[in-house]
């Protein structure tokens, strides 16, 4: 099977899985913040909403990097993959509490918490609220220890093996030096600020090998909002991910 145009095909469908995933939460009510100024929010402020909320992003973010990735905006495109696993982090760390049942953990709960309180709109109400601390990753990445120990797989293999990718990405959304020097062309002497060509098909690749964490993210989802339909799509096109290269290295 030749994955790019499975892939392409794949991520062009992701927008009607999320979007149906959503439908129970929209429209969105209106919330007067002041003034003529209105946020919207979803209908319900519960934890399958933040898992929903997490997927459209990781959605929306798959898509534009593979627009970097086929422009040449080689960086830009890892800086947007870093965030799309982080999300899919933290939809599995959501999901994994409601599967589990009973009093999710309190990083869990802090997170669920944070994901619906709103932003301060002023530098004034930022300056008069006290500090938040926001829960970190490697809180939330305990979840997959916990769902890998009931597959009885190595769990800690696993995290080992995510905290590297999350650091080879995390280079890139803090200019790390090695990434600067990943747009400089040695074949015409200069820094490809505006795309660089030869490094396309390589980080297109990235992009393929995220979109598995992406389609999990939204099996998931699927699974405990009861949406058959999209849990149906996700897993059968997770299994052919399985079965197919590049996805089966890694």
């Amino acid at each position: 099977m030749c994955v790019m145009p499975f892939a392409r095909s794949l991520i062009e469908q992701l927008d009607g899985w999320v979007n149906a995933l959503a439908a129970p939460l929209v429209p969105p009510r209106e919330v007067s913040v002041g003034g003529d100024w209105i946020r919207l929010e979803f209908r319900e402020h519960i934890p399958h909403a933040v898992m929903t909320g997490k997927c459209i992003r990781a959605v929306s973010g798959i898509r534009a990097a593979l627009i970097l990735a086929d422009l040449g905006y080689v960086t830009e495109c890892a800086s947007l993959l870093r965030m799309v696993s982080d999300f899919c982090t933290e939809v599995t760390a959501v999901g994994e509490a409601i599967r589990r049942g009973g009093e999710p953990t309190a990083a869990v709960r802090t997170f669920v918490d944070q994901y619906f309180t709103p932003k301060a709109r002023t530098p004034e109400q930022l300056a008069a609220t006290e500090r938040t601390r926001y829960v970190n990753r490697e809180e939330l990445m305990k979840a997959e220890l916990r769902l890998a120990e009931d597959a009885r797989v190595d769990g800690e293999n696993q995290r080992v093996v995510h905290r590297f990718i999350n650091m080879a990405f995390d280079a890139y959304v803090h200019g790390a030096y090695e990434t600067t020097m990943d747009l400089y062309d040695p074949h015409n002497g200069r820094f490809m600020t505006s795309g660089h060509p030869s490094k396309r098909e390589e980080f297109v690749e990235f992009v393929f090998l995220k979109l598995h964490e992406v389609v999990v993210a939204i099996e998931f989802t699927a699974a405990l909002t009861s949406n058959a339909e999209i849990f149906r799509l996700a897993r059968e096109a997770r299994h052919t991910m399985d079965a197919t290269e590049p996805w089966k290295r890694c």
